[in-house]
């Protein structure tokens, strides 16, 4: 108790849940409870998602934020939000994955087993899943391929599925079965602003290039990215 009113304490605003069968999850000002400054969202997370953004946007932290705070609702009555409500959900996730040199173990055979350990989870109770980055170890066709087939497997076993990706190709080939948010930043002369706000739909920007010249990169590079780009990677 003593571990619980310190946590509470330490945090700019928490709330106590409220538990709803067959509702999902819905919040008001969510926040990551280890961030110093958070950009708080609201949502309203009724079905499987899939969360797009450029590089850096706060897609990761935000799928995080919701994760964690399904596990403290359910354990210590305690959310880093203004308001959280939820249903009673097994909490798997899918993410900061590694490799494993003395196993024989690449990125991938770890991302696949833990995909594989989800399903399990899942055909054998109602889930809450968090997959961050599906199967970025693997070649761009085979990659969306492999993420097309695992989702709809997850979508028909009832849990709730909250996925960040880069590849935008999955918001189009599972419209109609995944809703769709995203993030998004500003280009302010020379510099990039992020807002970490939540917004509806699918991601329409790209931005690795031009964060590889905000960083400083050699001009040279930057240029000959952006011409491989424009003209269709040829």
């Amino acid at each position: 108790a003593l571990s619980v009113a310190s946590f509470r304490r330490s945090l700019p605003q928490f709330c106590e849940p409220e538990f709803r069968e067959g509702g999902g999850v819905e919040f008001a000002g969510l926040y990551h409870p280890l961030l110093a400054n958070p950009v708080p969202n609201s949502a309203r997370i009724g079905n499987d998602c899939i969360v797009t953004g450029s590089n850096a946007s706060g897609k990761s932290t935000f799928i995080k934020a919701v994760a964690v705070n399904c596990v403290l609702a359910q354990t210590i009555g305690t959310c880093s939000a203004e308001r959280f409500s939820l249903d009673f959900f097994y909490v798997a996730t899918s993410m900061a994955l590694r490799d494993d040199v003395l196993a024989g173990e690449s990125y991938f055979v770890a991302e696949i087993k833990s995909l594989k350990r989800i399903l399990a989870y899942c055909r054998a109770r109602r889930c809450a899943v968090f997959i961050d980055e599906i199967l970025r170890g693997t070649n761009t066709p085979e990659r969306i391929a492999s993420s097309v087939a695992v989702l709809r497997m997850l979508h028909e076993t009832q849990s709730l599925c909250l996925v960040a990706s880069h590849d935008v190709e999955l918001t189009a080939i599972l419209a109609g079965v995944y809703d769709n948010c995203h993030f998004s930043e500003k280009f302010e002369g020379d510099g990039i602003v992020f807002d970490y706000l939540l917004k509806q739909g699918p991601s329409r920007s790209t931005n690795a290039i031009r964060l590889l010249e905000y960083m400083g990169f050699d001009r040279r590079i930057v240029e000959e990215a952006r011409a491989f780009l424009e003209n269709g990677g040829a």
